[in-house]
């Protein structure tokens, strides 16, 4: 018995921790600009008080906010005969449109409904062969499963 405890005591690794140590690295920060500005003598809140993100980056940003989106909201075949039926129902009324369970099978918010039936009402309609376009590009970019998730994609 005593044989037993010696032999689990010989072979016993101490578990030591080091202190992690919390200062940040300049090679951590990935971004060139900010890596320039930073101070290693101040902590990281100070080194983010000090930075003026405007001036790093004034570059980069656009000259003038843009006044509509970049991609318009569109309705695809399937919400065009319930946006239909909203409208016939419910003439503008965004909440009664909301509330209305038989029709908003979508659970729609009273913004969505608005959303779309303005979209509706510009003509901003897009077709199933154009969803399914779509989705294609999107499996291209990054695909989910099956043989494409191993393809290469620069083809060699």
């Amino acid at each position: 018995m005593v044989r037993a405890s010696l032999r689990k005591a010989r072979n016993r690794k101490v578990v030591s921790r080091k202190p992690k140590d919390k200062n940040l690295k300049t090679r951590q920060i990935r971004d060139p600009a900010l890596r320039k500005r930073y101070d290693k003598k101040k902590t990281l809140l100070e080194n983010l008080k000090s930075t003026d993100v405007k001036e790093m980056y004034s570059d980069l940003l656009p000259a003038e906010i843009p006044k509509h989106a970049a991609h318009p909201t569109k309705v695809n075949e399937e919400e065009k005969p319930i946006i239909e039926k909203f409208v016939q129902k419910h003439g503008y009324n965004y909440d009664a449109m909301h509330w209305d369970i038989k029709l908003n099978v979508f659970q729609w918010t009273a913004a969505a409904c608005k959303k779309r039936v303005l979209a509706w009402k510009k003509g901003n309609i897009r077709s199933a062969a154009a969803e399914i376009l779509s989705g294609h590009g999107m499996d291209l970019r990054k695909p989910l499963f099956g043989a494409a998730k191993q393809r290469n994609v620069f083809g060699h």
